[in-house]
C-alpha cells in the first residue's frame, strides 16, 4: 500500500459531477431549444479565467453576474469545459463564453430546480486551455436574444 497517495476529495467529485448536470442540461438545449417554460439562471464569476464578457458589464458587475437564458437566443455552443452563448446588452449582442468552473449558482425556477457551486481560491486555473477559443464577436445578424435581468445573490 502506498502511504504517499493524496487522500480521495469527495467534496470535489461531487462539484464536477454536478457541472455535468449544467454541461449536459445545457448540451440538451444546444440540441432541442428550451422544453416548456424551463430556464436558466445562470450565476458566474466575472474575473475567472477563461470568463468573456463586454468591459462594461465586468466593470458594473465586479465579482459576479447572472445571466439569463430565456426565450429567444442564439450559437449556445457546448463544450466539455464551456459554452458561449449570444446574449443582448443595451440593444447589442454580444457572444459571452463561460467555463463551467466560473459558474456559482445554476438554477432553473420553472421546476424549483437549482445548484450551487464553491469555487475554491486555491484551484490553479490555467489560462492557457483557453486562449485557443475564439474572442467575443459581435454578431449583427442574430436578432434572437435572451433578456438579461440583474438578479445578484443577496
Amino acid at each position: 500500500m502506498n502511504l504517499n497517495l493524496p487522500t480521495l476529495d469527495y467534496e470535489e467529485m461531487v462539484e464536477y459531477a454536478l457541472l455535468d448536470v449544467v454541461r449536459n442540461t445545457l448540451r440538451y438545449v444546444e440540441k432541442y431549444g428550451l422544453p416548456g417554460g424551463h430556464h436558466f439562471y445562470i450565476t458566474l464569476k466575472t474575473h475567472h479565467p477563461g470568463v468573456k464578457l463586454p468591459d462594461f458589464l465586468i466593470r458594473k458587475h465586479e465579482d459576479t453576474i447572472t445571466i439569463v437564458l430565456q426565450y429567444e437566443f442564439t450559437n449556445l455552443h457546448v463544450t466539455d469545459k464551456e459554452f458561449g452563448v449570444t446574449l443582448s446588452f443595451n440593444n447589442r449582442n454580444y457572444y459571452v463564453r463561460v467555463p463551467f468552473e466560473a459558474i456559482t449558482v445554476f438554477a432553473d425556477p420553472s421546476v424549483k430546480f437549482s445548484l450551487q457551486f464553491r469555487i475554491p481560491e486555491t484551484r490553479d486555473f490555467s489560462e492557457s486551455e483557453y486562449e485557443k477559443a475564439p474572442e467575443l464577436a459581435f454578431t449583427e445578424e442574430d436578432e434572437k436574444i435572451v433578456s438579461l435581468d440583474e438578479f445578484r445573490k443577496k
